[in-house]
């Protein structure tokens, strides 16, 4: 058992809308929130897990990234996944979280036009600031008799009652763990997930791209129709968004970044990995070969570490170095 918790306790509010200017008010989705803590020293001192420190707006809020799950992008980079689900994950977050008669502009429809009640009280078990510049942890609603700044240990049915595992537990969320998590609670989360594929709950069975089923991916148009693995996604999304057509290119690509891009991470097995190993390609059809919760990712190094690790032969062939 190691003798220090990894985990800072920290109260505050959840923030969906700027009541002053709505339309630049926060974008909720499926796995991250708008959150105030009471004491920003508290997320000030916490860990910088890749070198990066807090992303604290003007209003002192910062967004809170839900530690150990992935739901399906209702934005990025101007890109959505299957809109069913990824919205579906958003609606149950913020239901959660106890927004309620939340209404989203429709010309803007990740902006909360209005809702009843907000901000709203809750709690983060906060592990860290990640790549970012988010507050990496379990997220709460209500009030909690645990002090502020308290360092818990968290067990099974402290993970359980967090909405991460309850949005796994819905098939709502994949899980995506990192190694600066706990190991006993990634070893709970699989359980959770298990569960849930088990079950067929939510996304789960109806996959586009997994480790039992291929999906062939030509454009980005293609690819935001599809269920897949969030990660893999946003991937392939910058891939497409640099002009590429079909899938030919996407594993060198890939490789040519082993920070943004090819994740180095563990194998079921123990075995030092990378992103390129989680899939396989066949023209322009691709299959998972693991589900993404049998992998243990590593966070993006320090920027001093990062330029290291660019150093590669095949980084610097790509740019003519």
């Amino acid at each position: 058992m190691p003798t220090s918790s990894r985990y800072t306790l920290i109260k505050g509010h959840f923030w969906i809308h700027y009541p002053d200017h709505p339309r630049q008010g926060p974008e909720p989705d499926g796995d991250t929130v708008s959150f105030a803590p009471d004491d920003l020293a508290l997320v000030r001192g916490l860990h910088w897990l890749s070198g990066h420190g807090p992303n604290i707006n003007a209003r002192g809020n910062i967004p809170v990234r839900y530690e150990g799950i992935d739901a399906l992008e209702t934005h990025f980079r101007g890109a959505h996944q299957q809109m069913q689900f990824a919205r579906a994950a958003r609606d149950e977050n913020l239901r959660l979280l106890g927004f309620t008669n939340v209404v989203f502009f429709p010309d803007l429809p990740n902006k909360v036009s209005s809702v009843d009640v907000n901000p709203l009280r809750g709690y983060v078990l906060a592990n860290g600031i990640e790549a970012n510049g988010r507050l990496l942890g379990l997220v709460y609603a209500g009030d909690t008799a645990m002090a502020d700044g308290s360092r818990p240990f968290v067990d099974a049915a402290t993970l359980e009652q967090s909405i991460n595992a309850k949005l796994v537990a819905a098939g709502l969320a994949y899980v995506e763990p990192y190694d600066s998590m706990p190991i006993s609670l990634v070893q709970h989360l699989r359980t959770i997930i298990a569960t849930a594929r088990a079950a067929n709950m939510g996304l789960f069975g109806m996959e586009n791209i997994s480790k039992t089923q291929s999906g062939r991916v030509t454009d980005l148009a293609t690819l935001q129709t599809l269920i897949m693995w969030p990660k893999l996604f946003r991937r392939l999304t910058a891939y497409f968004s640099e002009g590429f057509n079909g899938l030919g290119q996407f594993d060198s690509w890939v490789r040519q970044d082993p920070i943004g891009r090819d994740d180095s991470l563990r194998l079921p097995d123990g075995e030092k990995g990378n992103m390129h190993d989680a899939y396989r390609v066949d023209a322009d059809t691709m299959t998972l070969v693991y589900n993404p919760e049998e992998l243990l990712i590593a966070p993006d190094p320090s920027p001093v570490g990062a330029i290291s690790a660019l150093m590669t032969p095949a980084f610097l062939a790509s740019r003519g170095l």
